[in-house]
């Protein structure tokens, strides 16, 4: 959505736009081992990482103000990933490489109760009837996607809520973009290249086609990992 009418003077225009972000939350300071599971991960999948923006969550890091964000910074932009901001780090420790990302949400003052709370907008699902072609992408904004044709390979669907699949899915389908965990994927023939909820993801080697292509699967985030189960 344009901000602003554009005139013959408007050296810029803003507009909302959107970009899915995958978070890399380090689990270890192991440089050695960050690089062999950059290098195994992007084999896997080279397109999706290529330029990828990449925030970089250190919350799980003891002594995170310790790190070298730097040296971490260099390493991923060695692997064409693009690092855009960090969270989990207190200000003194980003040695001006990347901007900080609140963890928390700031707690609002209650309202005064003689003041009518504002119904929330109701979102209309989305709903595509026409195949997605590779090179496509489909995003549903604050609701759920619903898909009637096949996601093609290299096309991708994404939703801020529950995507429903009633096709072949061989494309990218990313539910829950804007990080809410309970959303979920359901599938009727399951052949991604990646799967992700709430930027959690699978690759296609990690799933096991055998057993989930032809049925009617669903897919949701659970114990800090994604899980495939035939419904």
């Amino acid at each position: 959505m344009t901000m602003s009418r554009q005139t013959k003077t408007d050296c810029f225009q803003l507009k909302a736009d959107f970009l899915p972000i995958t978070v890399l939350r380090l689990l270890r300071h192991e440089m050695d081992l960050l690089q062999n599971q950059l290098e195994t991960t992007i084999l896997k999948a080279p397109q999706y990482f290529n330029h990828a923006p990449m925030i970089i969550d250190f919350s799980a890091i003891e002594n995170a103000g310790q790190l070298d964000v730097k040296q971490i910074c260099q390493l991923l932009k060695q692997y064409q990933i693009q690092p855009v901001a960090a969270r989990g780090l207190k200000k003194s420790t980003m040695q001006d490489e990347l901007p900080l990302i609140a963890d928390t949400v700031k707690k609002v003052s209650p309202m005064n109760n003689k003041t009518k709370a504002k119904e929330p907008e109701k979102v209309k699902t989305k709903i595509i009837t026409k195949p997605v072609r590779a090179g496509t992408q489909i995003y549903a904004k604050d609701g759920d996607l619903i898909m009637m044709a096949p996601v093609n390979a290299g096309a991708e669907v994404i939703a801020d809520g529950n995507i429903h699949i009633y096709a072949p899915l061989r494309g990218r389908a990313l539910a829950g973009a804007k990080g809410d965990t309970d959303a979920r994927i359901f599938c009727k023939q399951l052949e991604a290249e990646l799967v992700s909820v709430a930027g959690h993801y699978l690759l296609n080697e990690k799933m096991d086609m055998s057993q989930h292509a032809q049925n009617m699967v669903q897919i949701y985030f659970e114990n800090n990992k994604l899980m495939i189960e035939v419904v």
